[in-house]
């Protein structure tokens, strides 16, 4: 009984610990993520690129965007898709280039987001991006694959989002932390 309970103490205390060092570990990504992000978006804000401008991200892909249409429809005869009532389509094209030594997973080559000027993320309407993508021609992105040293390719994205909204305001593309005013 007495070893028992003296185990069963030791692994109360471990559990104590552990959930503390988690609430810690959380609270505290979250207090400097926020501080610095706040500082952060005020200096990416001032330094946001324009479009065309091709810039570095985590010292493993040269970026640019080249491309930023607002469309009603995006597709072609056979496979298209219409803005819904109310929205409007932000069509973007991409470049990324790996300048590393090593290639790039699919989980590795950058990210890309439409944010607007209160800092909401918008993540990009799959059905809308793969219609563009035919519409456009453009094939050489690399979805599943690996991105090899010193290869560039063309990737595009498309985000739905209210027509009023965008119509206001400044609009930014986030592609790992750095942004890109379009807007």
């Amino acid at each position: 009984m007495k070893k028992f309970f003296k185990i069963g103490c030791l692994g109360f205390i471990i559990l104590i610990a552990l959930i503390v060092v988690i609430a810690v570990v959380a609270s505290g990504g979250d207090d400097s993520g926020s501080g610095s992000s706040s500082n952060s978006s005020k200096s990416e804000e001032q330094k946001a690129h324009k479009v065309g401008d091709t810039f570095t991200v985590d010292d493993k892909a040269e970026v640019s965007v080249t491309k930023v249409e607002e469309r009603e429809q995006v597709g072609n005869q056979y496979a298209n898709k219409k803005a819904s009532e109310g929205g409007t389509l932000v069509a973007i094209q991409w470049t990324v280039k790996n300048i590393s030594d090593k290639p790039l997973g699919a989980f590795s080559t950058p990210t890309i987001n439409l944010i607007d000027e209160k800092g909401t993320k918008y993540d990009a309407d799959i059905d809308a991006t793969s219609n563009y993508a035919v519409e456009t021609n453009i094939d050489d992105s690399k979805i599943a694959s690996d991105l090899n040293p010193g290869i560039k390719v063309t990737d595009v994205d498309v985000f739905e989002v209210s027509k009023d909204s965008y119509a206001k305001g400044k609009w930014y593309i986030e592609i790992n932390g750095s942004k890109v005013q379009i807007k």
